[in-house]
């Protein structure tokens, strides 16, 4: 059966699910002319949801997912040499009259170098990719590459220290002095799960033939996220 509303009809200005419209609703959802729904009872979604613009939680939230907003950031001071292949130690830097200082870390041009850093992995995090941004600068040199590489290695309960992986690189192109670079490299972790203990080294391959940079290059730190 047709239901008809009128050749002139007036946009719906309240809508109340579970307490009739225009009526103290005793249950349901409520939506009002501004796109507002308020409700008392349960909200299953399905599929995907956009919210644009701020969410308030007032009980616990539950994610079934991968939380794809995780991401970490450790600076250079939580960074150690590398026993093996040592970088130089934190060190302030200095960049403008103590206005803006940083933690470093210095990796040389003639000689591998790398740091180890140690972060968590997220409690729904199930073997995806990360991407690991180095954020590094300079105060001498004029031009070239500095290749970069990361290991990340995952270890649970029970798992065994000594173990291995494969380092991933990236080249990033020297911009200027005291200018702030980003270099990204995507990786998994070995033996990657949810809530392990991990560990990522950074190195510098300044003795391949494509890092050409000719100075230290001053690591600040990293970030790390999902990579989506």
């Amino acid at each position: 059966m047709s239901v008809s509303i009128g050749s002139h009809p007036r946009y719906l200005e309240e809508l109340r699910i579970g307490g009739g419209y225009d009526s103290a609703p005793d249950g349901g959802a409520d939506f009002d002319k501004a796109g507002n729904i308020a409700a008392n009872g349960s909200i299953d979604i399905d599929g995907p949801a956009t919210f644009g613009d701020d969410v308030t939680i007032a009980g616990d939230l539950a994610i079934g997912g991968v939380d794809t907003t995780w991401s970490v950031y450790l600076p250079a001071s939580l960074g150690m040499p590398d026993p093996a292949l040592p970088c130089g130690p934190v060190t302030p830097i200095n960049w403008r009259n103590y206005q803006v200082a940083t933690p470093s870390l210095a990796f040389d041009p003639n000689n591998p170098e790398a740091a180890f850093f140690q972060f968590r992995l997220p409690p729904t995090y199930d073997g995806r990719t990360l991407r690991f941004t180095i954020e590094w600068s300079a105060t001498a040199g004029t031009s070239g590459d500095v290749r970069w590489g990361v290991l990340p290695i995952a270890f649970n309960d029970g798992s065994n220290l000594f173990d291995s992986g494969g380092t991933t690189y990236n080249l990033d192109s020297f911009l200027g002095t005291s200018t702030l670079h980003f270099c990204s490299i995507d990786s998994t972790p070995t033996h990657s799960s949810s809530d392990a203990l991990t560990t990522v080294r950074v190195i510098r391959l300044s003795n391949d033939v494509t890092d050409t940079f000719n100075a230290d290059a001053l690591l600040l730190g990293i970030r790390i996220a999902i990579a989506i």
